[in-house]
């Protein structure tokens, strides 16, 4: 819960360049900037999103935040981007009706497939992002649990609170796409900064196909050095300066950064044309971002190469511009991600709102403010004070009551009245007073003869450890809080999703899987009282429960060409074998999504419900 609105700032991580950047919401018009920073990283402190040298990027995030112009950056609350050389984005296409949780659950199956990651080392999130009849799409990141941590571990050391770890290209958009602007296209952003180039198609609030190429800026600079035989300094200024321009320098850096932009503009209209056709989409325009947009002529020259509106991006459009800012209008595109994590930073809900890898056990606000938030305080101080003054006023009120005086009293004191007993026929009185204990020695005795309900018991099945598995919720995922013995029963208490919740012991209460255990219901005997006092036993009737139809299914294309059959049902199992395409089994168990097949003769094994149809 947000009491208090913080102030949060956006922190941009690069491997050669750190910005910061506070934004204000005020109440009406555009954000305003509070104050930005912006420092050059050297050596390789980060190299490809890796951290190499904590110590000195912790330093250098401290300095920044007190360079701060126009005044240094104290709030700890910030946004940050990850690499995008460390992330892992795809899009799933999963029914329109699973809801959150349940996209939850199945997501894991389907990245299992496609991510070169254990489920165990990777924080993830998702996010629907469009929706056509039955079928919606989900934009899907994953990335590497120790690339997250380390970045926690530099931010929590100098004593910053990241609120969400955000996605480099989605915050991109966020500064650089006109989302109020009503178009059907799709924008292509090229992120060229100086050491990758990431290739990245928005659409519909998500990223639909992304690439990143060891092709940018410090490679540039190599290469204007070794063909023009100059320093790399001075290749440097040659490439900033020239750009695309043929005027300048005979056109000789021209020469050499069309050659190196040769696989960059490939790789881009590979990717422009692959969605146009899978995807059936239309991009209507190319905003550029990153170091290497500031090139002089680069745009006009992509224009020519794509066919396409190329522009280089204003994240500034998005905020108000004041007058000492009048320096970085040249450089905003430097800002671009940082603008769009500051966004974020004002939006009503900054670590939901969008994709956010920071682990959820540290997705939180603190109830208090920080010292130095005087108003805050303040607000916190008054409520208290009303506290105490009511805790006083009622700790004296029972004070007063136990010492015989009676406030209420005082205040509303009851009419006085004079009792009249003289028509009062007390005979008549006795006799409905008798009448009145009759019948309930009435209801007490029919009380008595109804029957008590028996306790039902689960009873654990052998399994093949020697025990089973009791879990603190109903599912996998849940921790383990103990062990039930094969053969033992328990007292049975709840069931879910084809769990059980028994009582472990007096102080222990969890869940068992319904696949290894079984309920016990004893017969119900009522005892029914005759006139003659005698006990009769009414035989209950035993319903045969009805057999479980048998259903087949049928096994749907993959993109591996085969399904995996594990041993148990569950990715957490043992791989045993594969089943291709079309073939037809039938199905012998069902838990948890997972099906139960003899896939070879005498052979048993659990597949994914996700990737078959049942057949009629």
């Amino acid at each position: 819960m947000k009491i208090i609105k913080k102030q949060i700032f956006g922190l941009d991580i690069s491997d050669h360049s750190i910005e910061a950047l506070v934004l204000t919401k005020p109440f009406f018009g555009k954000p305003k900037i509070t104050s930005y920073a912006r420092t050059i990283l050297r050596g390789e402190i980060i190299k490809n999103g890796i951290i190499k040298k904590p110590e000195k990027l912790a330093d250098s995030i401290f300095k920044l935040l007190e360079s701060g112009v126009p005044k240094p950056i104290r709030t700890p609350y910030c946004v940050i981007s990850l690499p995008e050389s460390q992330v892992f984005t795809t899009i799933f296409k999963l029914p329109s009706g699973l809801k959150r949780d349940e996209i939850k659950n199945t997501i894991p199956f389907k990245a299992e497939e496609v991510i070169p990651f254990k489920t165990s080392e990777i924080y993830f999130d998702f996010k629907p992002i469009a929706q056509e009849g039955e079928t919606q799409e989900v934009f899907y990141v994953a990335v590497p649990i120790k690339v997250v941590d380390s970045y926690l571990a530099v931010l929590e050391g100098i004593g910053l609170n990241p609120l969400a770890f955000d996605l480099e290209s989605i915050s991109l958009a966020r500064a650089v796409v006109d989302s109020n602007k009503k178009s059907a296209g799709a924008k292509l952003i090229m992120d060229i900064g100086d050491r990758t180039t990431n290739l990245n198609i928005f659409s519909h609030g998500g990223i639909r196909q992304s690439v990143s190429i060891n092709v940018a800026g410090d490679r540039f600079t190599k290469a204007i050095s070794s063909k023009l035989k100059v320093t790399p300094q001075k290749a440097n200024e040659l490439k900033m300066k020239s750009g695309f321009n043929p005027k300048q320098e005979q056109g000789k850096v021209l020469l050499v950064l069309q050659n190196e932009f040769k696989r960059i503009i490939e790789e881009a209209k590979k990717l422009i044309d692959y969605f146009q056709t899978e995807q059936q989409g239309q991009i209507d325009k190319v905003i550029l971002a990153g170091g290497s947009s500031l090139l002089p002529a680069i745009d006009q020259y992509l224009a020519d190469n794509f066919n396409i509106e190329t522009t280089v991006g204003k994240p500034f459009t998005k905020i108000s511009d004041p007058n000492d800012l009048a320096k970085l209008k040249g450089k905003s595109v430097l800002f671009s991600n940082v603008t769009g994590l500051a966004l974020r930073g004002i939006s009503k809900d900054p670590v939901s709102s969008d994709i956010n890898l920071l682990p959820s056990s540290k997705m939180k606000f603190a109830l208090a403010p920080p010292k130095e938030e005087k108003k805050a305080w303040k607000s916190i101080y008054i409520r208290l004070a009303i506290f105490v003054i009511l805790v006083v006023i009622f700790g004296g009120l029972l004070f007063a009551q136990k010492q015989g005086q009676d406030f209420y009293r005082k205040l509303f004191p009851q009419p006085t009245f004079q009792a009249n007993f003289e028509n009062i026929n007390f005979d008549s009185l006795d006799q409905l007073r008798q009448q009145f204990i009759d019948s309930e020695e009435e209801e007490i005795d029919e009380e008595e003869t109804e029957a008590i309900e028996p306790e039902i018991k689960v009873q654990i099945i052998n399994t093949g450890t020697g025990f089973l598995n009791v879990r603190e919720g109903p599912g996998t995922n849940n921790p383990k809080i103990g062990q039930a013995l094969p053969g033992e029963e328990y007292l049975f208490i709840a069931e879910e999703d084809d769990w059980y919740q028994i009582e472990l012991d007096q102080e222990t209460v969890g869940w068992v899987s319904s696949n290894f255990a079984e309920l016990i219901e004893p017969e119900l005997i009522e005892d029914e009282s005759t006139e003659d006092g005698e006990v009769q036993e009414e035989a209950e009737e035993v319903v045969e429960p009805e057999p479980v139809p048998k259903i087949s299914i049928i096994i749907n294309d993959t993109s591996l060409g085969y399904l995996n059959v594990r041993e148990g049902p569950g990715t957490g199992n043992a791989k045993i074998g594969e089943v291709l395409p079309d073939e037809e089994f039938a199905v012998l168990d069902e838990s948890q999504g997972w099906y139960q097949i003899e896939f070879e003769e005498g052979t048993k094994g659990w597949i994914s419900s996700v990737y078959v149809d049942k057949v009629e």
